[in-house]
């Protein structure tokens, strides 16, 4: 009876130790996950806006379409090849694309300013076909601008096949694309205004328009400054939204979202919880580096730097401990080299993850060993104090 007792012990304490290794090995899965946040929405990502960093992920890297936070992109090139007074000529094709619109009149004259606030508040697709028409001749060449700024931007698994978002098979992006291309939008000043802006009245060549911003989060919540919405069949219902708390700024995107509700709220959802979980942190500490790399038959012996930078990112709780350096460095330096080509990388990881990146480029040029150099060497040995060259 007892050695019964005991084995019913033992199990039930064997048992126990499991059971709570299982939630314990969970636990700290989840905590060192960046899908920390359960939500509804499909596909998901929350970005830092200085330095890019993923800070939560749902499916972010999972091509999807995105209906019209496309204009992002065509805001991008709008700017970037208009000025704001600039007069651009509304084509009759854009009173016919559907969708949301701004309400423009064939051959208006409308400012680059109105057409930006027509594509960001009320998501106009004819504002967007106008855009893409004056700037591409056609539309076709100018979905190849946009393709050819999303490379520049450092994003690749985006393509676009219209200027406004509208369904079409060959158009689709990822959250986290979508992301990097909002973060690079917004440090143009006239994009980062004109996504916060909840309403305004623009004239558009005939008429005076009120336009209302789509962004619903504007009106909820002080510290949201933007950015935009979207929805098609196709797509479902998307969002990008960015929220300031002190010194930082986070964006999140949605994509996929099956009702209204969960975009927003999911959007909102996502940055909260990812501005209790990180903390600004400067690392410039273990940003300082010495190389020194032997050179072969040169006409110096070794290339010798420290090099030192500043950076501050958001940690979560623990992180900073477990970040570690990996240098990528050549072995030594065969001459000729110029000024500016790499000789090696050095980089900064939480696990897999690389927080900090930096390409090492020789500052100056390093050239083959001269008859000169031996000879110059020779002389120098001669005259160097004796102490030094024991």
């Amino acid at each position: 009876m007892k050695k019964n007792t005991y084995r019913c012990k033992f199990i039930f304490l064997l048992i126990s130790f499991l059971l709570f290794s299982i939630n314990y090995t969970y636990a700290e899965s989840d905590n060192n996950s960046k899908s920390f946040v359960n939500i509804e929405s499909k596909y998901a990502v929350v970005i830092d806006f200085d330095t890019g960093r993923v800070l939560y992920e749902k499916n972010a890297y999972d091509r999807s379409k995105m209906a019209s936070l496309t204009k992002m992109m065509t805001s991008i090139l709008l700017v970037e090849n208009c000025k704001m007074d600039e007069l651009i000529e509304v084509p009759k094709e854009a009173t016919l694309i559907g969708g949301s619109e701004v309400g423009l009149k064939s051959n208006d004259m409308v400012s680059a300013k109105a057409l930006l606030y027509g594509m960001m508040l009320p998501s106009g697709n004819d504002a967007a076909y106008t855009v893409g028409l004056h700037l591409g001749g056609t539309i076709d060449n100018f979905a190849d601008m946009m393709n050819n700024k999303a490379k520049k931007i450092g994003v690749y698994n985006t393509n676009f096949a219209n200027p406004h978002g509208l369904d079409d098979e060959n158009h689709y992006s990822t959250a986290y694309d979508m992301a990097m291309i909002t973060r690079y939008a917004l440090k143009n000043k006239y994009i980062n205004e004109a996504v916060k802006t909840k309403s305004i009245t623009l004239n558009f060549g005939s008429t005076t328009k009120t336009l209302t911003n789509t962004n619903r989060l504007l009106k909820q919540y002080g510290n949201i400054d933007g950015v935009k919405t979207g929805f098609t069949n196709g797509a479902d219902r998307c969002v990008i939204a960015s929220q300031t708390v002190g010194d930082s700024r986070y964006i999140s995107v949605i994509l996929g979202a099956t009702n209204t509700d969960y975009r927003f709220n999911n959007a909102k959802k996502i940055l909260d919880a990812c501005f209790d979980r990180y903390t600004k942190t400067d690392i410039s500490n273990l940003l300082n580096f010495y190389i020194n790399i032997p050179v072969e038959k040169g006409n110096i012996d070794s290339y010798e730097r420290k090099i030192c930078d500043n950076l501050t990112l958001p940690l979560a709780s623990g992180e900073y401990e477990k970040i570690y350096v990996k240098q990528d460095i050549i072995e030594k330096i065969v001459p000729p080299m110029k000024r500016g080509d790499k000789v090696g990388t050095i980089k900064l990881l939480i696990d897999d993850e690389v927080i900090y990146e930096k390409d090492i480029n020789l500052e100056e040029d390093i050239r083959v060993k001269t008859i000169k150099d031996y000879l110059k060497d020779a002389v120098t040995s001669i005259f160097d104090p004796i102490e030094t060259r024991i």
